[in-house]
C-alpha cells in the first residue's frame, strides 16, 4: 500500500487527527491539528507511517504502551490543548442543541490518578505461556499486559500482578476474567467477573489468595468471598460504604470539586433533591446545611448509602430511596416540596426526568454530566421551559482520553 502525506486540521470527538484528501476526510490516530503525516489508507481511517512535520504542541507520552493500549489517545498532546479541546466538545454539543453558554476553563480533576480499575485477565494460547491481565489495545481484541499505568492511584501499583495472580487460582476454568480493584481507605476492593460458578475449592484456594494479599474485600460477581474489612471511602470526614461494583468518580479530586460546585450552586436552599445519587457524594455532604433526598435505581448503592446516613449522625433530615428514574421520574406534583435538584445521571442522561421538571415550578436546577451530548439535549429541554442556562464548567478527571466531566446551574 503507498504511502500518502495529508495536513491534519483538527481533532475528531475520539482523539484521533482528521484531515481531507480528495475531498474525502481521513482520520489519523496519534496526528496532531498543523501536522504534515505520511500514512496508508483503508478506506476512512489510516495508519500514521511517519510525522513529516510535527506540531509545537507535540510532547512526549509518558507511558510506554501509548499508541498500543486503547486506554489513551492524547498523551502526545500538550495539556493545554488538550483542555481547550474538550471546552470546544461542550461547544459543539451545545450548539447543536441551538444553546449558547460560556464556557468556563476546564479545570484538571486528575489529582492523584484513577482510584478504579478494571484489568482483563487472559490465558496463553499456546500451553506455557504467561496469564496476561490490562487493557485492550485500540480497535482490537487484543490485550497489552500492563506493568504500570501512570494514570492509576500509587494504591493500584500492584493491580495488574494480583488480577494475573487471581487469574493462576482460576487457570483450570480457562475463562476470559475481569478484575475491577478499587483502591479505598481499608485497602484494595476486588471483584471478579466472567468466572461463574465455582467450586468449593476454587473459593478456599481464592480466600487464600486474598488473605495472602491482605485484601480488604474480594467478591465473585458481587458475592462476598472474604471480607477482612468493610471498604469504606471518606467525604470530607464522612464514612461512606462500598458495596461490590458500585460507580465511582473516576478521581478523589474530581469527587471533591464537583461536590464543592453542587454545595456552592444550591447555597440557600433548604429542600433538595439529589437524583441519580450513587453512593452519596453530594448528598452526605449537602445533609450538613440541609434537607436531602436521594434516589437511585441501583439498590446496592441505595442500601450502602442508608448505612451511611446511619453512621453519620447529626445534619439536617435525609432520606435514601431507590428507584427507577429512567421509567419512573420525579413527577412534577412529586417536585413541589423541593427549592432545587441535583442531577448526575449515566452517560445516557436524564431526559424523562427533565420533561418532569420542565412542567413543574422548580426554579434551580444543578446538572453534572459525563456526556455532552446528552447534557446539552436535557438542558434544551429546560431551557425551552424558561429556564437559563449558566456558565459550564469543565471538569477533566479522564487526563489523555476524549471524555471529560460538566457542570452548569439552570434557573427559570
Amino acid at each position: 500500500m503507498k504511502p500518502q502525506t495529508i495536513e491534519i486540521s483538527a481533532i475528531g470527538a475520539r482523539g484521533d487527527g482528521l484531515g481531507e484528501i480528495g475531498g474525502a476526510r481521513v482520520i489519523v490516530p496519534f496526528a496532531l491539528p498543523g501536522e504534515h503525516v505520511s500514512i496508508t489508507r483503508e478506506g476512512e481511517r489510516a495508519t500514521l507511517v511517519e510525522i513529516l512535520a510535527p506540531s509545537a504542541d507535540r510532547i512526549a507520552p509518558e507511558c510506554t504502551h501509548f499508541g498500543t493500549c486503547g486506554g489513551c489517545v492524547v498523551q502526545h498532546w500538550r495539556a493545554e490543548k488538550v483542555a481547550e479541546w474538550k471546552r470546544g466538545r461542550i461547544r459543539q454539543a451545545l450548539s447543536r442543541a441551538r444553546l449558547e453558554a460560556e464556557i468556563l476553563p476546564t479545570v484538571d480533576a486528575h489529582g492523584a490518578g484513577r482510584r478504579r480499575v478494571t484489568l482483563h485477565v487472559r490465558y496463553p494460547k499456546v500451553a506455557g505461556g504467561p496469564i496476561e491481565a490490562g487493557f485492550m489495545q485500540a480497535r482490537s481484541h487484543a490485550l497489552v499486559d500492563l506493568d504500570s499505568c501512570p494514570l492509576l492511584v500509587p494504591a493500584l501499583a500492584k493491580a495488574p500482578d494480583i488480577a494475573r495472580g487471581i487469574g493462576h487460582v482460576l487457570r483450570g476454568m480457562a475463562k476470559p476474567l475481569d478484575a475491577q480493584v478499587t483502591a479505598c481507605d481499608q485497602g484494595l476492593d476486588i471483584d471478579i467477573r466472567g468466572a461463574g460458578a465455582i467450586a468449593e475449592g476454587l473459593r478456599q484456594k481464592l480466600i487464600a489468595f486474598a488473605k495472602s494479599h491482605d485484601l480488604a474485600r474480594l467478591t465473585l460477581h458481587g458475592e462476598r468471598l472474604i471480607e477482612e474489612r468493610a471498604p469504606q471511602l471518606s467525604y470530607d470526614g464522612l464514612v461512606a460504604f462500598l458495596p461490590a461494583g458500585s460507580f465511582l468518580q473516576a478521581t478523589e479530586t474530581a469527587e471533591t470539586l464537583l461536590a464543592d460546585y453542587a454545595k456552592n450552586a444550591l447555597n440557600g436552599s433548604k429542600n433538595v433533591a439529589d437524583l441519580f445519587c450513587g453512593l452519596g457524594p453530594f448528598a452526605l455532604r449537602l445533609a450538613r446545611r440541609m434537607k436531602v433526598t436521594a434516589i437511585d435505581s441501583d439498590k446496592q448503592a441505595i442500601a450502602a448509602l442508608q448505612r451511611s446516613i446511619r453512621a453519620n449522625p447529626g445534619g439536617r433530615p435525609m432520606v435514601a430511596e431507590a428507584r427507577d428514574l429512567f421509567r419512573r421520574p420525579l413527577f412534577a406534583p412529586e417536585l413541589k416540596p423541593f427549592d432545587a435538584v441535583l442531577l448526575d445521571p449515566p452517560r445516557q442522561g436524564a431526559e424523562a426526568q427533565m420533561r418532569e421538571i420542565a412542567k413543574s415550578k422548580l426554579a434551580r436546577v444543578v446538572s453534572i454530566s459525563c456526556d455532552a451530548e446528552s447534557f446539552a439535549r436535557d438542558a434544551r429541554i429546560l431551557v425551552d421551559a424558561g429556564f437559563r442556562l449558566g456558565p459550564v464548567t469543565p471538569f477533566d478527571q479522564f487526563r489523555h482520553a476524549a471524555h471529560v466531566e460538566m457542570a452548569a446551574v439552570l434557573e427559570r
